[in-house]
């Protein structure tokens, strides 16, 4: 007995946890079931969800056939108008077109007067383009003509800057050399009258090393003098450099200044020919669009002279194969019409 109310008490809180898994799917059966029998016995239901899912198909179908209508209707027109131009080219005639005829034609005289207006413009441009390579053609020749004859006067200048430089380092050699030997001059005077005036030498002592110091200054006098006599010859060559280094360089600037002239006549035929070139480019688009506007000008004609000849059916070999898909498209046209009429 306590084992039973001991197996009671376990299984208590399971079933105040809730229903059941397989109770909640029998209870949802059983109300699946009561909505079948409801429905299969409410005939007025029935007939008012079909009525209601069919209408949406019937619309949504009705839809799909309105634009397919619509795109053969598109394709009729476009072999309608196809038939017009090739009607238009093979110069297919007849009464109900003579109106579109006449029209055409005088477009097409007004086409032909802008396509030759056009291709006069594009030959323009391309001789314009000619030209433009021709002058600047000529002007590089002339400049490189210049930089040639200017490129010796800059090796000369060069050259004679380099040359004065080392002349001017060997002025101012010669110059500190000068200044060097004129205070070893003044250091062996200084020694010399030391030597006379020290009493501990003998005079033959004091005689030997006056004669050294002689000696000494007499080099040092002979290398002041060679400086000396060389210094003049240095600064004549330095100012012959300069002149030929001036005169280099003013030859040199008469082909600078060529040269940037030339320069000069090349930008402002650069800024000329893209004035022209542009002014041309507009007449050319001016023209593209007068054509195009003609274009579609033709394009209702053509449609109109080739719904006309639809009608009338006017034998001709090149315009066969045109009927032969309006054809086509009209049965197609009818089918879809058929349908949609069966679906209202």
């Amino acid at each position: 007995m306590t084992n039973v109310l001991l197996q009671e008490t376990a299984a208590a809180p399971d079933i105040a946890g809730g229903l059941p898994y397989w109770l909640f799917w029998f209870l949802l059966c059983v109300i699946l079931l009561l909505l079948a029998t409801i429905f299969l016995r409410d005939k007025d239901l029935r007939r008012r969800m079909s009525a209601f899912l069919s209408g949406t198909r019937r619309r949504m179908l009705s839809l799909r056939l309105q634009a397919k209508l619509k795109r053969e209707e598109e394709k009729k027109s476009a072999l309608w108008r196809e038939l017009g131009r090739r009607a238009w080219s093979e110069d297919v005639t007849a009464a109900s077109v003579a109106a579109e005829c006449r029209k055409l034609a005088a477009l097409e005289e007004e086409m032909h007067a802008r396509r030759m207006a056009w291709h006069e413009v594009y030959s323009r441009i391309e001789a314009l383009g000619r030209e433009h390579e021709r002058e600047t053609g000529r002007i590089r020749e002339a400049v490189r003509e210049q930089e040639d004859l200017r490129r010796p006067l800059e090796e000369q200048r060069r050259s004679l800057g380099a040359r004065k430089s080392e002349i001017l380092d060997a002025i101012g050699g010669a110059a500190w050399e000068v200044d060097s030997a004129g205070s070893q001059l003044k250091a062996l005077d200084r020694e010399a009258r030391t030597a006379e005036g020290n009493a501990k030498l003998s005079d033959i002592e004091k005689a030997e090393r006056l004669n050294r110091i002689k000696e000494k200054a007499d080099a040092l006098a002979g290398r002041i003098r060679a400086l000396e006599e060389k210094l003049p010859i240095l600064h004549e060559e330095r100012r012959d450099l300069e002149r030929l280094q001036a005169e280099a360089e003013d030859r040199a600037e008469v082909f600078g200044r060529r040269i940037a002239r030339l320069d000069g006549e090349r930008a402002a035929a650069e800024r000329a020919h893209e004035r022209e070139l542009q002014e041309w480019l507009r007449k050319k688009q001016t023209i593209q669009d007068e054509i195009v506007r003609l274009e579609r000008l033709m394009e209702p004609l053509f449609e109109s002279m080739g719904r006309s000849l639809d009608e009338d059916r006017v034998d001709h070999d090149e315009l066969a194969a045109v009927y032969f898909e309006i054809d086509a498209v009209n049965r197609a046209i009818a089918a879809v019409e058929a349908r949609i009429d069966r679906l209202r």
